[in-house]
């Protein structure tokens, strides 16, 4: 089994502000920060330093080129499908407040002008039963599930940001959803998280679903099976990429064999030891060992011993 996450490489513009700005608004920020960021790569390093072998496609400008570089030094994944193209690197514009929250505007540059040939390039090494991982911050993003559905992958979806061409897309093929609050009131035009989850099973019979709350805790639905996961009270410094944290340590758990409660428990962890720390995955994102350190801290679980992670099939 091999694991491609085919997502966007962004370059992150942190501010860090009192309050998320209303309309018509001006207010300083205290300070601001650059950070390595976009979906895709978030979520590939999360895989990592869960301990999966990944490798990252995507595109960037010529502006991220020098980021590129301190990835290749720094980062346990294989980025050697990246592609450099005229043009700017994808960024994103990120408000975060007094309480860790954020408010995010992303400009897609390099990410959307990924096109078919490129992901036929890329597709070729992989086959049945791999994994390809994808968020809604590319381009041809209909095209990459069509082409991995034709190979039998197992299609993770983060349909973020929930555009109405998504909403038009045929995602009957995705094997699982991972997606929060706001994504599956646009899927669904329902509000209850309850509702939600009844609608998304009627529309995608096929899928699973990795549905997450924020600091109201998380579902897993597959088929007549749901389980709930509470979140963990901590302090908050900055929620940007605790969703893809969340996602990816869910995502490994399960790739590892390990039940969906198990998985659930792993993800809650790890996303709660990220808001900790500022920036995105590539800061906050912790290792498995720090995880499962924290998850068999006694103050946390004092009944949750969980056993090494071993890669089923290895």
């Amino acid at each position: 089994m091999k694991i491609l996450v085919l997502g966007s490489i962004n370059i992150d513009y942190n501010y860090y502000v009192g309050h998320i700005t209303t309309p018509k608004e001006t207010q300083g920020a205290s300070h601001m920060e650059v950070f390595p960021g976009g979906k895709g790569l978030n979520q590939a390093v999360t895989l990592a330093r869960a301990g999966l072998e990944v490798q990252l496609a995507g595109q960037i400008g010529s502006d991220g080129q020098e980021m590129l570089d301190k990835l290749k030094e720094q980062l346990c994944i294989d980025i050697s499908p990246v592609r450099v193209v005229e043009g700017r690197t994808g960024h994103a514009i990120i408000q975060v407040d007094e309480i860790g929250q954020n408010a995010i505007m992303i400009y897609g540059g390099a990410n959307r002008t990924i096109d078919k040939a490129y992901i036929d390039d890329v597709l070729a090494q992989y086959g049945e039963g791999d994994v390809l991982v994808l968020q809604n911050e590319i381009s041809c993003l209909q095209y990459a599930i069509d082409a991995a559905y034709e190979k039998k992958m197992f299609i993770v979806l983060n349909p973020s940001p929930c555009t109405r061409e998504l909403l038009r897309s045929d995602l009957t093929k995705i094997s699982m959803f991972c997606l929060n609050e706001i994504e599956g009131r646009s899927m669904t035009s329902y509000v209850q998280p309850g509702d939600i989850l009844i609608r998304l099973a009627e529309m995608y019979p096929n899928s699973q679903f990795l549905f997450t709350l924020g600091s109201q805790g998380a579902f897993y639905k597959n088929g007549t099976r749901q389980i709930y996961q509470a979140s963990l009270k901590v302090p908050v410094v900055d929620s940007t990429a605790a969703g893809d944290v969340f996602e990816g340590y869910f995502l490994a758990a399960y790739l590892y064999g390990k039940d969906a409660e198990v998985a659930l428990e792993y993800a809650t962890y790890a996303s709660a030891l990220s808001v900790t720390k500022r920036g995105a995955a590539y800061f906050s994102a912790p290792t498995m060992d720090k995880v499962e350190e924290y998850l068999m801290n006694p103050k946390h679980r004092p009944d949750f011993n969980p056993a090494p992670l071993v890669l089923e099939n290895a």
